[in-house]
């Protein structure tokens, strides 16, 4: 072209950097030990192994930035321990860039991603390879994505299903909206976002708040230069399919290529990325040279409008994902630095906004079971969905009330969807008596 005990982490760490910004909150860097080779546009996420979270790295480029040193390697990073080990390697034929990886319901997806030839031709992958955590494995594939693609935004909705906007498939970007059902292993296609360049990007990256996906940056087919637009898409609760989109204001700050993006509250945040659209190599497409990393992070505050930005945070580009640790804090592992470095580095990013309006609105939202009877207490205004572990929704509803519930006993989860567009939720225990 994502709990873990702070200060099991915190004791780790080499250095502390603390940047400020009063508009959102306050930012700051910890930095961890490093990854056991140097690594970029590696697909980053979270798990749990039994009762620990760690971190997983797959595919990706190394340090020669040639076709040559694109790989399959995999690595697991134990958050209570610091330690980096080796997984086996991805299940596919040949190295991968550009892929994403999400994790539902405790399994990994490593979706798509291209390959690069000895002849510098690429090609996009279909694959859809799936490891499980616990035992530290790759499973069978699930079902290939109709369009293969690479380079594009992949997001998780209401912790059940797999969003693929836009991206690159090996000729162009394409509008498609590609959603994955794991419960179902099956791909469908959602509301495509208009067939533009001000849409179809590859490079781009984006996260949900509430029902709400925003995606910024990214490079049209047009020109290969960066772009600062600001999208957004409402998914229908009722029919994840339909989506509305809407073009918002552009960020107002400098354009934006390969940037990892987290939520956090009402807040969404852009990390790291470059100004400059580049190749694998690092490489401008508009034939400037070797591109520099920016060292900006840009907050999205979805309940104000309002965008904050931190500067002066480590340089590093080409991340192609994230792993979640909490509501505030994320791991970075990997990337590209100054001058074409493939970097090892391993950070904890831990961003500290002010009280959120979702904050208050969550202190009202509660639910508990009382035989065979959920009883509800939601702010006006928002809807409830009740899940069973596996994703499987057993009720919902938009007031607060006393509902059956024809379900056995175990743990569920109790999701509210605020108004403003967050969420809230609970772990809730259902005895076997009536």
């Amino acid at each position: 072209m994502k709990l873990i005990n702070a200060p099991l982490i915190l004791h780790l760490a080499l250095c502390l950097l603390t940047f400020k910004a009063t508009a959102q909150g306050e930012l700051q860097w910890d930095a961890l030990p490093n990854m056991p080779e140097a690594v970029a546009n590696n697909a980053v996420t979270s798990a749990y192994c039994g009762d620990t979270l760690c971190v997983y790295s797959f595919c990706g480029i190394g340090s020669g930035l040639e076709p040559a040193d694109i790989h399959l390697h995999a690595w697991r990073y134990n958050t209570s321990t610091g330690v980096w080990n080796a997984l086996p390697d991805v299940p596919d034929t040949q190295g991968l860039i550009a892929s994403g990886a999400s994790t539902i319901n405790n399994r990994i997806y490593v979706i798509g991603g291209y390959h690069v030839n000895a002849n510098f031709s690429e090609v996009s992958s279909s694959s859809v390879h799936v490891f499980d955590p616990e035992s530290n494995t790759w499973l069978e594939d699930a079902a290939s994505i109709p369009t293969a693609i690479d380079d594009h935004v992949q997001a998780v909705w209401s912790d059940s299903l797999l969003f693929v906007v836009t991206g690159w498939s090996n000729t162009g970007n394409v509008n498609k909206v590609q959603i994955f059902n794991p419960s179902l292993n099956t791909w469908e296609q959602g509301t495509v976002v208009p067939n533009s360049n001000g849409w179809k990007a590859f490079g781009a990256s984006g996260v949900f708040i509430g029902d709400t996906l925003y995606y910024m940056g990214g490079v049209n087919g047009a020109s290969f230069a960066a772009t600062s637009l600001m999208r957004k898409g409402v998914v229908n609760p009722d029919n994840p399919l339909e989506i509305s989109w809407d073009l918002l204001d552009d960020y107002p700050g400098d354009p934006g290529y390969r940037m990892a993006c987290a939520q956090s509250g009402d807040c969404a945040l852009w990390i790291g990325g470059s100004s400059v659209a580049y190749n694998f190599d690092a490489v401008a497409y508009n034939g400037s040279g070797v591109v520099a990393p920016n060292e900006r992070v840009a907050v999205y505050n979805a309940s104000t409008l309002a965008w904050s930005e931190y500067m002066d945070n480590p340089a590093v580009m080409d991340l192609r994902g994230i792993a979640r640790v909490s509501d505030h804090e994320w791991i970075i592992c990997g990337g590209i630095g100054e001058d074409q470095e493939v970097l090892q580095q391993t950070w904890l990013l831990t961003f500290s906004p002010e009280t959120s309006i979702s904050e208050v609105h969550s202190e009202m939202a509660n639910a508990h079971f009382k035989g065979e009877q959920l009883v509800v207490h939601i702010p006006e205004g928002s809807r409830w969905q009740l899940l069973d572990l596996s994703g499987r929704k057993c009720s919902s509803g938009r007031s607060s009330g006393s509902f059956e519930v024809q379900c056995g006993a175990g743990v569920y989860v109790f999701i509210v969807h605020l108004p403003n567009g967050m969420k809230h939720s609970i772990k809730l225990l259902k005895g076997g008596g009536a």
